[in-house]
């Protein structure tokens, strides 16, 4: 894969611009994972939650072949600003130096109440 971050653009600090991904890659796209247990309840605090999203990506990634540098995309919802210090801290720890590209959104609630951070994420494999 290819990263562009060009001169002409602010620099990202935690994420790439834009990632080109090679022909005949394999693709896989990942449902917004959440930061609930085994038992669907919620995990206390966003960085409890952080850090079982990470877990479940992880786990789908590892089930088609792949790893977290495998990733071109991710997109985060988090339901409150005063939470995006605890789940870039998280990030930071779960993803290292990979630096896919990146959206996050302030969303007013997500799907089920006590949950505070979904993350999406798109990733290739040549």
């Amino acid at each position: 894969m290819k990263i562009h971050n060009p001169p002409t653009v602010h620099t990202a600090p935690t994420y790439s611009h834009g990632i080109e991904v090679p022909p005949n890659a394999r693709w896989l796209y990942i449902s917004g994972q959440v930061g609930a247990g085994r038992d669907g309840k919620p995990l206390e605090g966003i960085e409890a939650q952080t850090k079982q999203v990470f877990e479940n990506l992880k786990a789908i990634l590892a089930s088609a072949g792949m790893s977290f540098t495998d990733t071109v995309k991710v997109t985060t919802y988090l339901i409150h600003e005063d939470l995006i210090e605890g789940f870039r801290k998280v990030r930071a720890e779960q993803m290292g130096d990979h630096r896919p590209a990146a959206t996050l959104v302030i969303a007013r609630r997500l799907a089920q109440p006590g949950w505070l951070v979904e993350v999406e994420a798109i990733a290739a494999k040549a």
